[in-house]
């Protein structure tokens, strides 16, 4: 009788799996891993310890500036206006400062001029009341008196608060309103008023100019503004060397061709109590054409 062969047998139990088990080097590879972090971690942390503290940058707070970082700040700022104002840019957005304005006044007669005005500015270096109400406002602005003897002129400059004062448009008519004042009282053979940055000998804003009569006005104009020199920010060019020779070369102008030449840059002109000629606000740069163009029409040694 054959033999039943023995029933299959299933498949046994599943064995669990095992661990992989790892060469010894990568066994230890995540712990030296984490020791070095561990140690990079605590050498930054020794590093920074035994850094010296950072120094602190100057405040831009203009009360801890030092004297010198204030001089050197104001002439920075001036020059930067300097370059857009003569370059065509939005120079009236910036903050302007590190300006002088001046108001030149000639002689009368070969004499130099006096007045109540000038004596108190001497003496207190300020504007009083009864000079002008807004302008003695001004508490942190400072005015001197220049007086240039052998040539009869004098120059009476206002800095700081003055000068920020000038390049808003009430205050620049007040101004202005002053310089007539003067030119009027004292009968000064010419006058002006222009702004310059204060540590350059430049002439860039002409506001106003003033002579007995149109060639006289146009000779203050020449002499205070000269002949612009370079291209982008032109320097002070004096156009001859002293006012009776640019009196002298204006002599032979026609009146109509001065204000031809001032009106078609922009200037207001007017002719009570002598001839006033007078830039726009919102092109300082104006005057500055207008006395190389006039010189360009003189006759000068």
């Amino acid at each position: 009788m054959p033999k039943t062969p023995p029933p299959k047998r299933g498949p046994g139990p599943k064995k669990k799996p095992t661990s992989v088990e790892l060469p010894p080097a990568q066994r230890f590879a995540p712990l030296a891993i984490g020791l070095g972090i561990g140690m990079m971690v605590m050498i930054t942390v020794t590093a920074l310890r035994k850094r010296p503290a950072p120094t602190t940058a100057p405040s831009a707070d203009p009360g801890l500036e030092s004297p010198q970082q204030r001089t050197d700040r104001l002439a920075r700022a001036c020059e930067a206006a300097r370059a857009m104002l003569w370059t065509g840019g939005a120079w009236g957005a910036m903050p302007l400062e590190g300006f002088t304005v001046r108001l030149w006044l000639g002689p009368n007669n070969g004499k130099m001029v006096t007045h109540p005005v000038i004596e108190a500015a001497s003496q207190k270096s300020k504007l009083g009341e009864d000079v002008d109400a807004l302008l003695a406002k001004v508490n942190d602005g400072s005015v001197s008196v220049v007086r240039y003897e052998p040539r009869g002129e004098i120059e009476i400059a206002f800095s700081e608060g003055y000068a920020r004062a000038f390049f808003e448009l009430e205050g620049r008519n007040r101004f202005i309103g002053l310089g007539e004042r003067i030119a009027r009282e004292t009968g000064a053979d010419g006058a002006a008023l222009y702004a310059g940055c204060s540590h350059l000998d430049t002439r860039d804003v002409g506001a106003w100019f003033h002579g007995k009569d149109t060639k006289k006005a146009a000779a203050a104009l020449v002499y205070v503004m000269g002949r612009p020199g370079d291209v982008r920010t032109p320097k002070y060019v004096p156009a001859a060397k002293d006012l009776a020779t640019i009196q002298a070369g204006t002599a032979p102008l026609a009146d109509a061709t001065i204000l031809e030449i001032v009106r078609d840059d922009g200037a207001r002109t007017v002719t009570t109590d002598g001839v006033s000629i007078t830039f726009p606000y919102a092109n300082p740069v104006r005057a500055a054409q207008s006395s190389a163009k006039i010189a360009e029409k003189l006759v000068l040694p």
